[in-house]
């Protein structure tokens, strides 16, 4: 603080060409030869302004990026050749292991990011990580659980970065991250819902010493629909038992709820076909005994089959666990999910491309039978008396 008063008054002195009965000898920081007595005129505190600015160390201008880039990427992080990217339009390359060109800046620069099929799940955090920012601005920070492969070409058109690195993206709004994502898994994002716990049978919500676990803790749960089949799907970091993405169909569990409870916020998904408790399978299995047997009649039930095999996809819970950590979230995922569920059984996975193009229909020209019926001029049969005349 008492750096601070001294400067100020040195600069109030020599604003008013005149010195203060308690001052005392100052050096300033611009000029060394300065002092608040050899500053009546001012002239000499000009020059040594003009004189500093001069120097090659001045700050330079702020790199606010180009106008107009969606996102940036840092490559060489924590090194002493860390470098800045910032992209542009993006396009997805690829089905199986696709592959992101970003456009950058300059005419040659581009970047491109290697997404392996095994590892094509987005990850963003969970609000509690910035608890004094809006919840949907964690979109905009972006990464991947597993290094993947960059190659950047610089505006010179030499490749000067390609290898294995933490990918990690800053978007410059929520929209362009919602699209990214769609983009590189081939589906749309529709939501996003902030979870605390997400549980199992077989992963229960607690250990034996009464501690929260589950399978996943303060994780960001997605909704998605694909866009070949029009499915929709959840997906969630299970961070507490697989390390992994977990993916689940909804069409896998049943439409409505097992239980809910609004003021916990907290809800159980029943699996399909795996109604869960051991009595229930007694039961159904004693009275299977006492129904009479009937004959199988060849291709009947086909359906049914098929339908029950891809109701009952081998999944080994028998139910999932959501603890939302907002009630709005919590209301939104329940209108979602009923939506969801009525339009994947609507449709049934038949293909429907979201970005479909309808063609004008063609003109309906006439066959070539009724070209060759308009050209001809209609014969007339002569008379019979004309004929025996003739004869």
């Amino acid at each position: 603080m008492a750096g601070s008063s001294s400067s100020s008054s040195s600069f109030a002195t020599s604003s008013q060409s005149r010195v203060p009965s308690n001052s005392q000898p100052y050096v300033s920081p611009l000029d060394s030869t300065w002092t608040p007595t050899s500053g009546a005129s001012g002239g000499s505190a000009v020059s040594a302004l003009s004189s500093q600015g001069s120097q090659p160390n001045s700050l330079g201008p702020l790199d606010l990026g180009p106008p107009g880039y969606e996102a940036t990427i840092t490559l060489y992080e924590n090194t002493s050749r860390e470098k800045t990217v910032y992209l542009g339009p993006w396009e997805v390359i690829g089905s199986h292991n696709r592959r992101v060109v970003w456009q950058c800046t300059y005419r040659n620069e581009r970047l491109e990011h290697f997404v392996p099929m095994e590892d094509v799940y987005p990850h963003t955090l969970h609000a509690r990580h910035r608890p004094y920012t809006d919840a949907a601005d964690m979109e905009r920070f972006l990464t991947f659980r597993v290094p993947h492969r960059i190659r950047y070409t610089g505006e010179d058109g030499t490749v000067t970065f390609d290898g294995v690195m933490q990918v990690k993206y800053e978007f410059t709004s929520v929209e362009s991250s919602v699209r990214f994502q769609g983009d590189v898994r081939g589906k749309v994002l529709l939501d996003y819902y902030d979870v605390d716990v997400v549980w199992s049978d077989i992963n229960s919500r607690t250990d034996r010493f009464g501690s929260v676990r589950g399978m996943g803790l303060v994780q960001r749960l997605k909704l998605w629909r694909d866009n070949y089949s029009n499915l929709h799907s959840i997906t969630v970091f299970a961070n507490r038992s697989s390390r992994q993405y977990h993916e689940y169909e909804l069409y896998w569990f049943d439409a409505e709820p097992r239980s809910k409870d609004d003021r916990t916020r907290q809800m159980r998904l029943g699996v399909r076909g795996r109604r869960g408790s051991t009595s229930d399978l007694s039961r159904r299995f004693s009275f299977n005994r006492i129904r009479p047997r009937q004959r199988s009649v060849p291709g009947a039930g086909q359906g049914e089959s098929s339908h029950a095999a891809a109701a009952s996809p081998g999944l080994e819970i028998k139910y999932l666990g959501l603890q939302f950590s907002h009630r709005d979230d919590y209301r939104r995922f329940q209108e979602a999910w009923a939506y969801a569920h009525s339009c994947d059984s609507e449709f049934q996975g038949i293909p429907f491309p979201q970005r479909h193009i309808e063609l004008e229909s063609p003109q309906i020209l006439p066959m070539p039978a009724e070209l060759d019926g308009r050209g001809l001029q209609p014969v007339i049969e002569p008379d019979s008396e004309d004929e025996e005349d003739d004869t």
